[in-house]
């Protein structure tokens, strides 16, 4: 497990970046467990350290079969300590997950608002109802962002979290909106279908903001190591907003004998796996598929010049794309995959337990190597924790920042 220190503080319009958070935790002292963060480094405006270290006062000494089970656990401890928020904390995040709400969708609709009319004519401009358009572009996108949200997956705690649980909760906050919508002149009639689009994805497992939470380690019938996410959002209601990512999780087992999982700021250490930068891969096969139709276009315009007939033509058309596309994404993964990640993939199969330490801080050392040469914000940087988890041994701590000189305070003991 490795893990830069940068965090970024945001106040109004500015942002700075501090070299001191810890993102490593050591969540028992008993057993093999540890957890790593990114994103947010406080949960409902307490601390996540803080959470984690009562966590282990609490919890720390209980043990359980599978790492699920001690993430299940974390989250109960959540619960159990009311979200470490007071109801008006609670109302407070909310409203701000409702202010955000309202800003995307608004911010949406008149840039698509302003797109239209940019490509109207001066005399089709003119005579557009600009009020009427609003109405049904904002009408169609929250019914679309409604739809979006009920097709994903529900939180955990909000399986029977209704609509009328939402109206009851957020009643004062909704007058609030619409009389918003008046002040700014957006349309003020579809109090109900706003009501029924927040519901949507504030139940569902989307979210704008929140902090990553992976735990990693043994279960106590485990033989090899796993890890597991877990996204948490925040806290309304007497309800905790999270959801386990199953689709990131990781094991290792006899058929799976190692494996690296990047998380947070993953594109310089995905580049160097693939060979391949991520963005580059997304440009390099969009810019396949215009390819594709521009070429298709060029042969039916020629065909067209040289008397093809309509039959001819026509089968021209037919020619799907997404096949030649799919085929040609198909090579390039096999060969990214047998050329670099499984070749990196045995090279750590292979590895000593401090060779896998050094490779996990130097993915972290390139990344900051790479923010300090490109990027205006070194989002990754100061010192970088290193630790190790093993069946045996537990918890390990390979390099860790020190605000806690232990010679200076022998009667005390500290366990980060």
């Amino acid at each position: 497990m490795a893990a830069d220190s940068a965090v970024t503080v945001t106040k109004g319009e500015k942002t700075k970046i501090y070299n001191t958070a810890t993102k490593i935790f050591r969540l028992s002292l008993k057993h093999p467990i540890g957890v790593m963060i990114f994103s947010s480094v406080e949960f409902m405006g307490t601390p996540w350290d803080v959470i984690f270290k009562l966590y282990r006062d609490h919890r720390g000494d209980q043990s359980f079969n599978t790492l699920k089970e001690y993430a299940q656990n974390f989250v109960d401890f959540l619960n159990a300590e009311n979200y470490f928020s007071s109801v008006n904390s609670q109302k407070g995040y909310f409203i701000n997950e409702l202010s955000n709400f309202y800003y995307t969708i608004k911010n949406d609709v008149l840039e698509q608002y302003q797109k239209e009319t940019e490509e109207m004519s001066e005399e089709e401009a003119e005579n557009i109802d600009s009020e009427e358009r609003i109405h049904s572009i904002l009408e169609a996108s929250l019914k679309g962002v409604k739809e979006m949200y009920e097709g994903e997956n529900i939180n955990p705690e909000f399986d029977d979290y209704s609509l009328n649980n939402l109206q009851s909760y957020g009643h004062q906050e909704f007058d609030e909106l619409m009389a918003l919508c008046e002040e700014e002149q957006m349309p003020t009639d579809m109090r109900e279908l706003w009501e029924s689009s927040f519901h949507a994805y504030i139940c569902s497992t989307h979210y704008y903001e929140g902090t990553g939470i992976v735990f990693v380690g043994y279960g106590s019938k485990d033989i090899y190591p796993s890890l597991i996410p877990i996204y948490i959002s925040g806290a309304f209601d007497h309800r905790l907003r999270y959801h386990f990512d199953e689709e990131s999780a990781d094991s290792i087992t006899n058929d799976n004998r190692a494996s690296i999982n990047p998380f947070a700021q993953t594109d310089v250490m995905l580049t160097l796996m693939r060979g391949i930068a991520p963005n580059f891969y997304e440009m390099e096969m969009g810019s396949l598929t215009h390819s594709l139709m521009t070429a298709k276009q060029k042969m039916m315009d020629a065909m067209k010049e040289a008397g093809a007939t309509e039959e001819m033509l026509k089968k021209i058309e037919e020619v799907n794309l997404e096949d030649i596309q799919e085929q040609h994404e198909e090579v390039v993964k096999k060969y990214i995959s047998e050329e670099y990640v499984e070749g990196i993939i045995d090279a750590v199969d292979s590895f000593s337990v401090d060779d896998m330490a050094n490779m996990a801080e130097s993915l972290i050392s390139v990344t900051n190597l790479q923010r300090h040469l490109t990027s205006s914000d070194e989002s990754v940087g100061g010192p970088i924790d290193v630790a190790v988890i093993t069946r045996s041994e537990g918890f390990i701590w390979i390099k860790h920042k020190e605000w806690f000189k232990q010679e200076l305070n022998p009667h005390t003991q500290v366990y980060e």
